[in-house]
């Protein structure tokens, strides 16, 4: 999503397409991302996190490949649709590793380094954006993602075990989940945080979706100075997660923090 940002203005101008249509591609994979994680949650629970895993990268990798050759808008947002699906396993099934394999406190610096990784990911991959569109288009970004997407789909075939034995499988499916989560939402705590973390999320991807048209057309930066400025956002995330990861975790307590926060 990131590395696609410097190239949101070229592509209403290519597709001849209103800015708040191509947000819509934005918009699209984001709820791709959401509505897949209901299915490759259950489907790894059930099968272990290694098949749904590359099954989702090789579904990422065509839509991708869709993505790039896309000769409408509409099409365009349909093909991120999938992409946000496909891209979801990858999302959901990280975090299940981690909960394989660690719990407690491990678990909590754990995911501070995935924190990490998502910090450091908004910051380089607009850059790298940016960069790649001095020498092609739109669309050669999403070429450079279809290479980022093979060579993960290669590692995780290479390097990633399976972390969840099958003695701890369970054949629970998306109502079960769906069930799930409706006793979540009764909880109040629970619902506290993830409104909290919702409103937070919301007024970051208002942010996102806006600054490519905000920045380069009304005060006329460039894709690479987009990026630059997109990336000093995000060092903050660096900075405050590795705070918490490293400082915070096992000193203070976690209602603290995100209340000061």
């Amino acid at each position: 999503m990131d590395m696609y940002l410097p190239s949101l203005p070229e592509v209403t101008r290519s597709l001849h397409a209103p800015a708040a249509t191509v947000q819509l591609t934005l918009t699209a994979c984001l709820a791709g991302m959401a509505l897949g994680q209901l299915v490759v949650g259950p489907m790894s629970d059930r099968w272990g996190r290694r098949r749904p895993l590359l099954a989702g990268l090789g579904v990422f990798v065509v839509a991708t490949v869709l993505c790039a050759l896309a000769p409408t808008v509409e099409l365009l947002v349909a093909f991120r649709l999938a992409q946000g699906l496909a891209g979801a396993a990858a999302i959901v099934i990280a975090r299940a590793v981690v909960r394989d394999l660690y719990d407690g406190m491990a678990m909590a610096r754990f995911f501070s380094t995935l924190m990490l990784i998502s910090g450091v990911a908004p910051i380089v991959a607009p850059l790298i954006g940016g960069q790649v569109l001095r020498v092609t288009d739109w669309r050669g970004v999403f070429v450079v993602l279809t290479v980022i997407g093979v060579a993960i789909g290669a590692l995780v075939w290479t390097k990633l075990p399976e972390t969840l034995p099958p003695a701890e499988r369970h054949s629970g499916g998306v109502g079960e989940a769906l069930q799930a989560m409706r006793g979540l939402l009764a909880d109040r705590s629970f619902a506290g945080y993830m409104l909290t973390g919702g409103f937070a999320f919301a007024a970051l991807f208002a942010y996102i979706s806006a600054s490519p048209f905000v920045i380069q057309e009304i005060y006329g930066a460039s894709p690479q100075t987009f990026s630059l400025l997109f990336g000093v956002n995000s060092v903050g995330l660096v900075l405050v997660g590795q705070i918490n990861g490293k400082i915070l975790v096992g000193r203070v307590s976690l209602d603290r923090v995100l209340g000061s926060a």
